[in-house]
C-alpha cells in the first residue's frame, strides 16, 4: 500500500476487528502536558537560578500560572521533588513554574523574597512564549517556600524588598500557603521538635546565621505579619496547616489568620486534622479541588 498523504486529522479510521477486543470511546478529561527543564530566570553571583515549567498542551494563550516555591528549611532546594504533585495542578489546566531560590548557606534574607519576585517578573516577561496571562499569576509554597511565597505576595511595592525590573512589577493575584513559618520570634514559644532561634536553626540561618531573639528588628522585617495592615493592599490568601506539624508550629498559621482577619483581608484557613509537616494529606483531590476553586476565583 502506498503512503497516505493526508493530515493527522484527515487520517481515516480503521474498521479492522478481532474477536474478543473491547471497544471504548475516548474521554479526554485531563490535559496532555509538556515539561521544560531548567529554564534560567536569573543570574546571581552565587548561582544561576532555574524554573521547572509544566504546561498543559491545549493551545491556550491565557492560562493562569502557579509559581510554586518549594520548602527546604531555607536551604538549597530539590526543586524537582514535587514535580509529580505539581503535574496534578497542570492537569487542571494551569501552567506551573517551580522556582529555585538561593539557599541561606550563600544568601540571607531577603534574598529568597527577591528571587521569588525575579521569577514572577521573568514569567510575566515571557507570558506569550508560555501561553499564560501575565495578569493571572498565583504564588504557592510549602514550609519555607510558603514563607517566601507570602513575603513575595505581601511586600509588593516596598522598595527595600523590590528589585528594579523596568516596567514589570511582581504583583500576583493570590497566594497559597502550605504550613509556612510566619513569625520567627513567636515560633520559639510554640510546640515544635526543633529549635527556631539559634544561629544554626533554619530561621537563624535565614537571617544570616544569627540568634533570632538577639535581632528583633531583623526578625520583624522577615515576619509575614509585619506587612499586614488595614492600610496595605495584599492579595487573597489560602492557608493549609496540619494540627500535628512537628517542624512549623500549627500556631503559626493561627497567628497569621488572626492578623489577616483583624485587618479585613481576604483569607481562608483550613486546619488539616492529624497532618504532619509535608504529609500527603496536602496533595489529596479534596485539597487540590479547593486550590483549583481558589485560583479560578482570584484570577477570573
Amino acid at each position: 500500500m502506498s503512503v497516505l498523504n493526508v493530515s493527522r486529522e484527515g487520517f481515516p479510521m480503521s474498521n479492522a476487528a478481532v474477536e474478543g477486543m473491547i471497544t471504548m470511546q475516548p474521554v479526554c478529561d485531563n490535559y496532555e502536558l509538556s515539561y521544560i527543564e531548567d529554564v534560567v530566570y536569573c543570574e546571581r553571583p552565587e548561582a544561576r537560578l532555574c524554573l521547572q515549567i509544566i504546561l498543559p498542551i491545549d493551545g491556550r494563550t491565557d492560562r493562569p500560572l502557579i509559581v510554586y516555591i518549594p520548602g527546604s528549611a531555607f536551604h538549597w532546594q530539590n526543586v524537582k521533588e514535587r514535580l509529580p504533585q505539581l503535574a496534578y495542578l497542570a492537569q487542571m489546566g494551569f501552567a506551573v513554574a517551580a522556582l529555585q531560590y538561593r539557599g541561606s548557606e550563600v544568601a540571607a534574607f531577603p534574598s529568597q523574597t527577591l528571587d521569588a519576585k525575579a521569577g514572577i517578573c521573568f514569567m510575566k516577561r515571557h507570558a506569550a512564549e508560555y501561553g499564560i496571562d501575565a495578569e493571572k499569576i498565583v504564588v504557592m509554597g510549602d514550609s519555607s517556600g510558603g514563607h517566601t511565597a507570602m513575603m513575595a505576595a505581601f511586600t509588593c511595592g516596598i522598595n527595600e524588598l523590590e528589585e528594579p525590573d523596568g516596567e514589570i512589577d511582581s504583583s500576583v493575584r493570590g497566594v497559597i500557603d502550605l504550613y509556612g513559618p510566619v513569625n520567627f520570634t513567636s515560633m520559639n514559644d510554640q510546640p515544635s521538635s526543633q529549635n527556631h532561634y539559634m544561629p544554626d536553626s533554619p530561621e537563624g540561618m535565614e537571617l544570616g546565621g544569627v540568634n533570632v531573639l538577639d535581632c528583633p528588628d531583623l526578625a520583624r522585617a522577615a515576619a509575614v505579619t509585619t506587612y499586614v495592615s488595614r492600610e496595605r493592599d495584599i492579595p487573597p490568601i489560602l492557608i493549609f496547616h496540619g494540627t500535628n506539624d512537628e517542624l512549623v508550629p500549627f500556631e503559626q498559621s493561627c497567628e497569621l489568620f488572626y492578623t489577616l482577619k483583624k485587618s479585613g483581608k481576604d483569607a481562608v484557613f483550613y486546619r488539616v486534622i492529624g497532618a504532619h509537616h509535608g504529609g500527603r494529606e496536602f496533595w489529596t483531590s479534596q485539597v487540590l479541588g479547593i486550590v483549583e476553586e481558589f485560583i479560578c476565583r482570584v484570577t477570573k
